[in-house]
């Protein structure tokens, strides 16, 4: 699972799909530096998001997990359930958040 809560590769999936809606018939390798900025940040707002729902010492826990690299799917699924989270509403939440920011320019790096 990387450091990632959720896969890099559907973020760049998402990010892709808005540059398609923002950008409409333009090559997708025309805002690559858009693209790239617009994952990390993606990124960092569904982190800082997910992180703003625990605690501190939940925040240390979690953090321990994403540094240690060998947890797997399975110990964050128990992770939050343990604390009765729901990190798939948080992304999507901050998906949504994203994409109207990111479609009003305030996340694409212009």
């Amino acid at each position: 699972m990387d450091s990632y809560l959720i896969d890099e590769a559907v973020l760049g999936q998402f990010v892709d799909s808005l540059l398609e809606e923002k950008y409409p018939g333009q090559p997708a390798d025309a805002h690559a530096d858009v693209k790239k900025h617009a994952i990390s940040a993606l990124d960092h707002q569904i982190l800082k998001a997910i992180f703003a729902k625990l605690t501190p010492e939940q925040g240390k826990e979690l953090d321990d997990l994403l540094k240690d690299g060998s947890s797997d799917s399975t110990t964050f699924e128990n992770f939050f359930a343990d604390y009765h989270i729901d990190p798939e509403t948080i992304i999507k939440d901050t998906m949504l958040d994203f994409k109207t920011k990111f479609m009003e320019g305030e996340n694409d790096g212009e």
